[in-house]
């Protein structure tokens, strides 16, 4: 691995690191078990992309949850899914945060050359400036004060201003006829709408089963897939202002529906033979618009002792 070579990561998020550089001049990867400062960069990349890694964030350990983020980010990309770090991944993450900008070359500058004449020589003038003569101080006349002439008072005569005659103000003229109230247009008061809060997934369920990972998912159908335990629970919460009908399908064999009320919870439990097991939901509904948040608990989770 030689970096400046011409086969070089270009962001300035990945360049001049020598693991990763390793991993796009294909000398090794980064997988499961790997930990240090370029996991770590790695896990920051797909935290921002929108993949995130929620149990256990940046911390530079590549377990199973960040090799499930991996994996995410290359079915979304179209690339190999395998949940490894190699020069193809790394490749499509450095396109992807690669600004196009290069810094400015610096040209040497070049000192300029210092005369060897330690003190510039000044001759000295011919002409001597003259001396002034001494001259004693020079007391202006003494002025007396000249007192400004008062000016005499002049009093406004008083201007009297004429008054129209007031004339009587008639009264109306009371009429006998039945009032008709004025028909009014009714003021409808919109109450504000207050934002939906966002509610934290708790970390056991009332099964012992404990939070895994989570994320959104758009559209009529949307998969994902996850490595959890022999039983699981899917939790669904419904963003849309719309109903919807959905079916959820795993790789066991099993499918499930239930109708989606806006902002409403529907839990789907499966089963597995096996632990631990790569789990593949695959959901349908019936909304092109959807947006659906989903949660995953299971008996087994990743990197977590029992």
């Amino acid at each position: 691995m030689t970096i400046g070579d011409g086969h070089d990561l270009r962001s300035s998020r990945f360049a001049g690191d020598e693991v990763l550089e390793g991993c796009y001049d294909k000398e090794r990867v980064l997988q499961r078990g790997d930990s240090g400062s370029a996991v770590r960069k790695i896990q920051q990349a797909l935290i921002v992309l929108g993949f995130p890694v929620p149990e256990v964030g940046a911390n530079g350990i590549f377990s199973g949850e960040t090799e499930l983020a991996v994996r995410s980010y290359q079915e979304a990309r179209g690339l190999k899914v395998d949940g490894i770090v190699g020069s193809v991944t790394i490749g499509s993450l450095d396109e992807e945060f690669f600004t196009g900008t290069q810094k400015p070359s610096v040209s040497p500058v070049t000192e300029p050359q210092v005369s060897e004449v330690p003190t510039p020589l000044f001759p000295e003038s011919p002409v001597r400036s003259p001396r002034a003569s001494p001259v004693g101080p020079v007391r202006a006349p003494e002025v007396q004060p000249v007192s400004a002439p008062k000016a005499p008072r002049v009093e406004v005569p008083a201007v009297k201003i004429p008054q129209p005659p007031t004339a009587p103000i008639a009264e109306p003229p009371i009429l006998t006829t039945q009032a008709v109230p004025l028909e009014q247009t009714p003021v409808h008061v919109r109450r504000p709408i207050t934002p939906p809060l966002t509610r934290l997934p708790p970390t056991v369920d009332s099964k012992g089963r404990k939070f895994h990972t989570a994320g959104t998912l758009s559209g009529s159908d949307s998969s994902f897939e996850a490595e959890a335990g022999k039983s699981v629970r899917l939790e669904l919460n419904n963003l849309n202002v719309k109903e919807s009908n959905v079916m959820v399908k795993t790789n066991t064999g099993e499918a499930k529906e239930s109708v989606l009320l806006p902002d409403t919870l529907v839990n789907f439990e499966f089963t597995a033979i096996e632990e631990p097991f790569i789990w593949r939901f695959y959901i349908e509904n019936d909304n092109e618009d959807s947006l659906i948040e989903w949660r995953l608990y299971s008996n087994w989770v990743p990197g977590k002792s029992e």
